[in-house]
């Protein structure tokens, strides 16, 4: 829980942030009556609307943006590691940390890992069988997918 909740933060001031930016570049760029400023942009009230969208999106994306998945393999993850590194380094992903039982990737390069606001980490968790993959959601599913493949491949 601890976790969701700093994500929530973190995705709160990130997307607050980019809105800024958008709409500040919008005005700029656009032509408007003389002595208009941003702020004229919104209607009086508008803040708390946009402040509630960003608070819930912001609570919600948390929970819908990142999952745990089982990977189902016939044998243990612990026979094909090599493999399985190599899979994450092709795809742009460094191996940060490792245990006996775990495997932490991360990605190398350091303007994706800002864009995902440094919750970039896909851990493989092979201590039981199915073992369980937990990262971003887009990354857990084709990562889950290409080692149950790997895993199907016979030397």
């Amino acid at each position: 829980m601890k976790k969701h909740l700093i994500r929530s933060v973190k995705y709160f001031f990130y997307i607050a942030i980019f809105f800024c930016i958008l709409v500040t570049i919008m005005f700029y760029t656009s032509t408007r009556p003389e002595g208009t400023t941003v702020f004229d942009l919104f209607k009086e009230g508008a803040w708390w609307k946009i402040l509630l969208f960003f608070i819930a999106f912001a609570g919600v994306y948390p929970f819908v943006g990142y999952q745990k998945k089982k990977i189902y393999t016939a044998e243990n993850l612990k026979t094909k590691k090599e493999e399985i590194i190599t899979l994450f380094e092709n795809a742009n992903f460094v191996l940060e940390s490792e245990t006996e039982t775990s495997l932490t990737f991360r990605l190398k390069n350091k303007f994706l890992r800002f864009m995902r606001t440094y919750e970039d980490a896909v851990v493989i968790d092979y201590s039981d069988i199915p073992a369980t993959i937990s990262g971003l959601r887009k990354d857990t599913l084709r990562f889950s997918r290409s080692i149950e493949y790997l895993m199907r491949e016979r030397d």
